[in-house]
């Protein structure tokens, strides 16, 4: 008589809970999530889909749990990006410093002899506070493309160290150094 040995994999499955009018779609080597605000498609790496009475299973054939929570954050960062969206706030702190909307672009003056233009990117929407022009509102759908764009447009003028006038990100905390005079 032959014996067998035989492995018993334990699949633990990781779920995630649909809201309504957003639809997952895959296949083997992409998933397309769509909602009210758009649609977003990522490759698709080794993992198995299930979607059941409104909730997306996720598994994976790997023992390897780190893999399956990085994919289900995945999941869940498109998911929230077609759902409710990602924002970003900057504001802007010197004297002077402002931005205007003018057609596609931000026009930026911050403490410059000229005034900047930023592209508005098609898969953003940028709005600017109307009561001063101090406030920048970045709104999107994927995560990372907000941050980015955030980034991108802090860089034009970042917080000095000194006074911190500059571009913030909204509600950041600067440590300002102590100037030449105050070091003693």
């Amino acid at each position: 008589m032959e014996f067998f040995n035989l492995k018993l994999y334990i699949i633990k499955m990781l779920s995630i809970i649909l809201p309504q009018k957003v639809n997952v779609n895959w296949g083997s080597n992409f998933v397309k999530v769509e909602g009210p605000l758009g649609v977003l498609i990522k490759k698709r790496a080794n993992f198995n889909l299930a979607e059941q009475n409104n909730k997306l299973f996720l598994w994976t054939t790997s023992n390897l749990e780190n893999v399956e929570r990085f994919y289900l954050s995945m999941l869940k960062r498109l998911i929230l990006g077609v759902s409710k969206g990602y924002r970003q706030r900057l504001r802007l702190v010197g004297v002077g410093f402002k931005a205007l909307l003018k057609e596609n672009r931000v026009l930026l003056k911050i403490g410059f002899s000229h005034e900047v233009y930023y592209d508005i990117p098609t898969d953003a929407k940028i709005l600017v506070s109307k009561a001063k022009g101090s406030f920048i509102l970045i709104k999107g759908i994927e995560k990372e493309r907000v941050q980015q764009i955030a980034k991108d447009i802090r860089n034009l003028r970042e917080p000095d160290a000194y006074k911190g006038k500059g571009i913030h990100y909204y509600k950041e905390v600067l440590k300002l150094k102590k100037g030449k005079k105050e070091g003693k």
